[in-house]
Order: C-alpha cells, then structure tokens, then sequence
C-alpha cells in the first residue's frame, strides 16, 4: 500500500519542503507587486498541500491540523528572522487555503488518486 502511494507523497513532501524553504528564505524581490498577491500566493500554496494530502492520508483531521500548525510555525520562524516578518493576514491566508481544500474535497470528492492506484 505504500508502495502505490509513494510517487504522491514523493511529490507532496516536495511541495512542503519548498514552502518552507520559500517562506525562510531571505527576499531578494519584492514579493507584493501585485496589491495583495502574495496572500494569494499563500492561499494557493495551502490549498494545493492540503488538497493533495487529502488524497493520500487515511486521517483527514490530521492533514489539517499539520498545515495549519505549518502556517503558524513558518509565521513565527519568520518573526524571528531579522529579515523576514509575522503577518496575521499569512496565516490567515494559509489557514483559508486549507479550509478551501477541505471544502472542495468534502463536496466534489475529486480523487487524484486515480493517478497512483489505477
């Protein structure tokens, strides 16, 4: 059974560890071109993880729980940097990706299962 999942988890884990890398790094371009983009940017990063580990995780609660702590754990780390900073409205973007993932998944029940398992 692992074995099946391996290639989505393989690729989840690499989107998890470039959003921690992204988020830790330090900016070398303005990221806010866009009024408001980079809360898009961190809706859509948490949507996608979260959507995907849907998938693939047989304890759902767990998935959120983990990337909402995720959100709040980058956020704090970036407080701390010197060249970065805590923003409530990342989490909260972070935090609606997640709910919108969950939302999506309830409702529809998109399966990207079918990519590994059939």
């Amino acid at each position: 059974m692992v074995i099946k999942k391996l290639p989505g988890l393989m690729i989840g884990w690499l989107m998890v560890i470039s959003v921690w890398f992204l988020s830790l790094m330090p900016l070398s371009v303005p990221v806010d071109t866009l009024q408001g983009g980079d809360k898009l940017g961190h809706l859509l990063a948490y949507f996608v993880m979260t959507y995907w580990f849907l998938h693939l995780a047989d304890n759902k609660k767990l998935v959120l729980v983990l990337f909402i702590a995720m959100g709040f754990v980058i956020e704090l780390l970036q407080g701390l940097t010197g060249y970065r900073f805590f923003e409530w409205a990342d989490l909260l973007a972070n935090m609606a990706g997640v709910l919108m993932a969950l939302i999506i998944f309830s409702v529809f029940k998109w399966r990207l299962k079918k990519l590994f398992y059939n």
